[in-house]
């Protein structure tokens, strides 16, 4: 029987010596996978292998009866990766056998020159994970991007962890978590520094929960991150401790819709928490109120009518004033802000940090929400956080 692929077979005995002690997977793509979204078959690997494995023989068969099949479907550029660092490549119209290594030169030229606290040796999991790294090892020029703003991310959230008591883990609760990316890059992030933490991940829909307790399995970190749904509205304060062992040192939010964020923000300032990183999304609720006081022609609208009766323009007046505010809210419960660009407005519209610090602790009844209150009749506003923290202080 003639073999339809004869370079591919004759690339058999070099690929087996390489692979002799293992590999993490095998990629089977088409040629025009690099440039594109295109076909792929990802197979994953046994891992490492002992010397004289008995099983090394029949999974290296196994494995070259799959590329033979990929390579019937078209799908001829091979790459078999060893380890994070080692990968072999094979095309299967030549049989060429090219190993790649992700030397400390490479490492640097994917880093752009900085000491990035994610690199691509270290932890490659995590970056496949999240989709910035593909399944064969490289990172593509469209999530380079991507992958330097993680980093960048990572940077700026540092603070709230600089200076943490090595003697107890840092406990995070993440609110509205979706996914969980941003837990799951700060959990790597403070694994690679030695410091112990909890999380504890909090969102309505139930499949994102059951897909972020699925990579936290999958990431290693199981026993350190728990997932539970429930309203942020209707959480307990002692179901917060309960799922980390004490009460929060740092809350997150990540493109928490609309008064997600201020609900979020709310439990936070509850619960006391000494930092709180959040990146606000989909200000809509004072754009609606803005438009309510322009038809009543009330003071705040009519500063400037042009900026609430344009659709566009009265979107993003509701956006700034709702970050605005909520800044000075919580400075207003004994906290310090910073309002940072966390990525390039080029790349998202939804690209504000807040990072607050808790500088005083004060009492519900030591707000100092009064003249926030007063600002807010001026504008003809009545925002979420106000309306929550003021709950909160009459109910105090």
């Amino acid at each position: 029987m003639v073999k339809k692929h004869p370079k591919l077979a004759r690339a058999r005995a070099k690929l087996e010596r390489k692979l002799i002690h293992g590999w993490e997977r095998a990629v089977f793509s088409a040629p025009q996978a690099a440039t594109g979204d295109h076909e792929q078959r990802v197979l994953e690997g046994p891992g490492p292998l002992q010397r004289d494995d008995p099983r090394a023989a029949s999974l290296f068969s196994a494995l070259m009866t799959e590329a033979e099949t990929a390579a019937d479907a078209g799908l001829v550029k091979h790459t078999y990766v060893i380890d994070a660092r080692r990968r072999i490549e094979v095309d299967a119209r030549h049989g060429h056998v090219k190993q790649r290594e992700l030397d400390e030169q490479t490492v640097d030229k994917i880093m752009g020159g900085k000491d990035r606290a994610l690199r691509p040796d270290r932890s490659a999991t995590l970056l496949r994970s999240i989709g910035i790294m593909n399944p064969d090892g490289t990172i593509s020029a469209r999530n380079a991007k991507k992958y330097k703003q993680v980093n960048h991310l990572v940077e700026l959230c540092r603070p709230t962890w600089t200076g943490h008591a090595r003697e107890r883990p840092l406990r995070i609760v993440d609110l509205a978590c979706g996914n969980s990316y941003l837990s799951f890059v700060l959990l790597e992030a403070l694994r690679l520094e030695g410091i112990d933490a909890r999380l504890l991940g909090v969102d309505l829909r139930e499949d994102v929960i059951t897909t972020s307790r699925a990579r936290a399995e999958q990431l290693g970190f199981g026993e350190h991150a728990r997932f539970v749904v429930a309203s942020l509205e209707s959480l307990e304060l002692d179901a917060v401790r309960d799922g980390l062992g004490g009460a929060p040192d740092l809350a997150i939010s990540l493109h928490a819709c609309d008064t997600a964020t201020d609900a979020a923000l709310t439990l936070a300032v509850r619960a006391g928490v000494e930092s709180i990183l959040c990146v606000p999304c989909c200000q809509a609720e004072l754009a609606r109120q803005l438009d309510q006081a322009s038809a009543r022609a009330s003071t705040g609208a009519a500063l400037v009518p042009a900026v609430v009766e344009q659709g566009l323009l009265r979107r993003s007046l509701g956006e700034l004033l709702t970050d605005g505010l909520r800044v000075e809210l919580l400075e207003a419960c004994g906290y310090e802000l910073g309002v940072l660009e966390f990525v390039a407005s080029s790349h998202t519209p939804k690209n504000l940090l807040l990072r607050a610090k808790r500088i005083r602790s004060l009492a519900p009844a030591q707000w100092r929400l009064d003249p926030v209150r007063d600002r807010c009749a001026q504008l003809g506003v009545d925002p979420a956080l106000l309306r929550a923290l003021t709950q909160l202080a009459a109910e105090a």
